[in-house]
Formats: C-alpha cells, sequence, structure tokens
C-alpha cells in the first residue's frame, strides 16, 4: 500500500504530483488537494480536501445591501454566472412577494439555459482535447460569451438581474441571433455523442449510485446519470410550466453516463431556447418593476432553490429587518460533487483520475465559496 498526495488544478504544490486536465478546462481555475492510497496503480481510497480559495463570500454579503449583493452571486461559478445572480433575485423576490413582469421571466429563463449550455460545452471539452471539433467546442463557447457581452457589456459577470426583472431588455435584434449559435451547438452535440460512442474509457468508470447521490446529497447530471432525477425546473418555477422538456435519465451512474447526460441537456437546452424565443416574441412589455433605493426584506428566513448546471443551487437568506441579510448561506453543487470525488475515485486507477474528475463538475468559486 503506497500513499500519495496530488493537486488539481492549475497550481503545483511543492512535493505534491499535479494533475491537470488541459489549459482551458474548467478544474485548472483553481486548486483541490487528494491524498490517495494505492494498490499498485488503483486507487484504494481518496481523500479530498478543498477550501484554498478562502473565499469567505457568504460573509461578504452581511455587509452589501439587497441589491448591490447580487453581484457577488455571479462571481460563484463563473461559467454560470447567471445562474447564481438567479438564485439570489429569486429568494429576495419571494421574501418580498414580488413577482418580476411576464416578458422578463421568459428572458430570464431563455438565459438561464444559455448558461447552461455555456457550462456544459467548458466541461465536455474534455470528450475533444484537440482537432477541429476542439476548435469548434470552443468558438461555441466563446460565441455564447459574445451574446452575454452584446447584452450586457461584461463577458463573465453578466449582473443582468434586479430585484423585480432584469437591468434591461434585450438589444434589439439580439434573440434573433441565437438560431444559428443554436444550430451550431446541436451539431456539437451530435459530434459530441459521436466522439462518446466511439471510445469505452469512461464505461464502468467512477460509478456513483442512486444511493452514493443521496448520501452526498448529488443532484443534476450526476444525479441523473444514476436514474434519480430531483430537477427543480421539473417545479415550473420562471417560465419552466411553458417551455420544460423532459432530460432523459441514465441509471449506470459511471463516467460514461454522466457525460452523456451533459451532451443530452445541452440539446435540450437548445429545445427550451427555442420554444423561449417563441414565448418572448409575444410577450412584449416591460422587464423591470420600479422599486424604493433601498430595500428591507421582511425578518425571517427565506429560501428558494433553482436548478443549476451541475445540480441544486439554494440560498437561504436571514433578515433582520434591516437594509442589509443578517446572514446568506448557499447550497452549491460544486461542493457536493467534490464531496463524493473521494468515493468515485475508489477502484480507478492513477491514469484515470483526469476522466473521473472531468465527469464531476465544479468550479473553485462555487466550491469554496
Amino acid at each position: 500500500m503506497n500513499s500519495r498526495t496530488l493537486t488539481i488544478g492549475g497550481l503545483s504544490l511543492p512535493g505534491h504530483e499535479s494533475i491537470s486536465l488541459g489549459p482551458r478546462h474548467p478544474t485548472t481555475s483553481g486548486l483541490i488537494r487528494v491524498d490517495v492510497d494505492t494498490d499498485g496503480d488503483v486507487i484504494v481510497a481518496a481523500d479530498v480536501t478543498s477550501g484554498y480559495g478562502h473565499r469567505g463570500a457568504e460573509k461578504l454579503f452581511e455587509v452589501r445591501d439587497f441589491r448591490s449583493m447580487i453581484m457577488l452571486g455571479d462571481r460563484h461559478d463563473w461559467l454560470s454566472a447567471f445562474s447564481g445572480e438567479l438564485s439570489l433575485t429569486l429568494t429576495l423576490e419571494n421574501s418580498m412577494r414580488l413577482t418580476a413582469p411576464p416578458r422578463a421571466t421568459i428572458l430570464r429563463t431563455l438565459l438561464a439555459e444559455l448558461a447552461r449550455i455555456h457550462s456544459h460545452l467548458s466541461f465536455l471539452s474534455h470528450l475533444a482535447p484537440s482537432g477541429e471539433l476542439h476548435a469548434r467546442l470552443w468558438a461555441g463557447v466563446e460565441a455564447i460569451r459574445n451574446r452575454f457581452l452584446a447584452w450586457t457589456g461584461n463577458r463573465v459577470h453578466p449582473m443582468l438581474n434586479r430585484v423585480g426583472g432584469l437591468a434591461v431588455d434585450a438589444p434589439d435584434g439580439w434573440l434573433e441571433t441565437l438560431d444559428d449559435l443554436l444550430d451550431d451547438v446541436s451539431r456539437l452535440s451530435a459530434d459530441l455523442r459521436a466522439v462518446l460512442d466511439r471510445t469505452d474509457r469512461f464505461s464502468g468508470l467512477a460509478v456513483l449510485s442512486r444511493e452514493d447521490c443521496l448520501g452526498h446529497g448529488l443532484t443534476g447530471p450526476v444525479a441523473r446519470a444514476a436514474g434519480f432525477d430531483p430537477d427543480r425546473r421539473i417545479d415550473g418555477y420562471l417560465a419552466y410550466g411553458q417551455i420544460f422538456r423532459p432530460v432523459h435519465t441514465r441509471t449506470v451512474g459511471d463516467a460514461e453516463a454522466r457525460l452523456a447526460v451533459l451532451i443530452d441537456e445541452a440539446g435540450t437546452s437548445v429545445d427550451m431556447i427555442r420554444v423561449a424565443l417563441a414565448h418572448a416574441a409575444q410577450t412584449p412589455g416591460e422587464v423591470n418593476i420600479k422599486l424604493s433605493r433601498r430595500l428591507r426584506v421582511p425578518e425571517g428566513e427565506h429560501v428558494t432553490d433553482v436548478e443549476a448546471p451541475w445540480g441544486i443551487a439554494s440560498c437561504l437568506m436571514n433578515s433582520r429587518g434591516g437594509q442589509t441579510p443578517w446572514r446568506v448561506a448557499l447550497r452549491t453543487p460544486s461542493f457536493a460533487n467534490v464531496s463524493a470525488l473521494g468515493r468515485a475515485l475508489e477502484g480507478a486507477q492513477m491514469a484515470q483520475i483526469p476522466d473521473v474528475v472531468a465527469s464531476l463538475g465544479y468550479t473553485i468559486g462555487d466550491l469554496d465559496k
């Protein structure tokens, strides 16, 4: 039996073996440590340590007023920043019994699914590390960033949500530019599916059962790969009651199933965006509600769940009636996924670690909070 210490991410620590999934893979932007016990080349046990980011973002919420705190929300999962904003904004609106205008609700739903595609394609880059498909995939990711840039003026952190709706409506002609982009994503999904079908390297790897999902609080694509689907979009928040298209689940729960679910979801998100576009064209009007400059949230605890790209993201907000929250706590999918990484690595070979990590998505901002 041998013990080894690994670091996964863009940094290398003295005395640690460094593992990278490539310079553009999302895991490159942060550091986690894994202590593994091996029998030969097979991992017998793995202990994962995170928290090296020391962001303390939950504490920062307490010194921001209810409007400005939204800017912190989109700094958690930078691959789906809009989802972070949405979790906080919906919690505020639900606590104040506010309902955003119909057009804002539809556009929020569209943007949430566009952010989901952006996140999924980024993680699926592990299936196309080089070549023509790699170039097309990252061109698609960049195209989505440019769409957010054209609307908001900010590529990574949109800061588009406001309490009561959106900051601004879509620019003239913006919605019409999505047709070609969605066609490209559909073709990318089909090509990534073909790549996955041609290889068996992910088959039977890092199996996480339904019981593992329940034990570690796994949701989203990881749970759906094991036949367990607690998707919050089914509940019909935002405009999902009008546009939701079910995602097919798998039952094996291995790395192949998880990557397959990501591909499925990218295609399903394309379908939902097309329906949302049709609804947006038929729903004119304002995209926000005019509110006082200083907001006061009713006293008490307020909780809202959304379905972020990697699973259920929750916001627990405690208000004492002032202009700032008393406490904000976030439940992030990244934290749940990494909590199960040690279990997923058991039985894998050392050379398979990148494949296991690629199938359990996380971003350091969301993980270290």
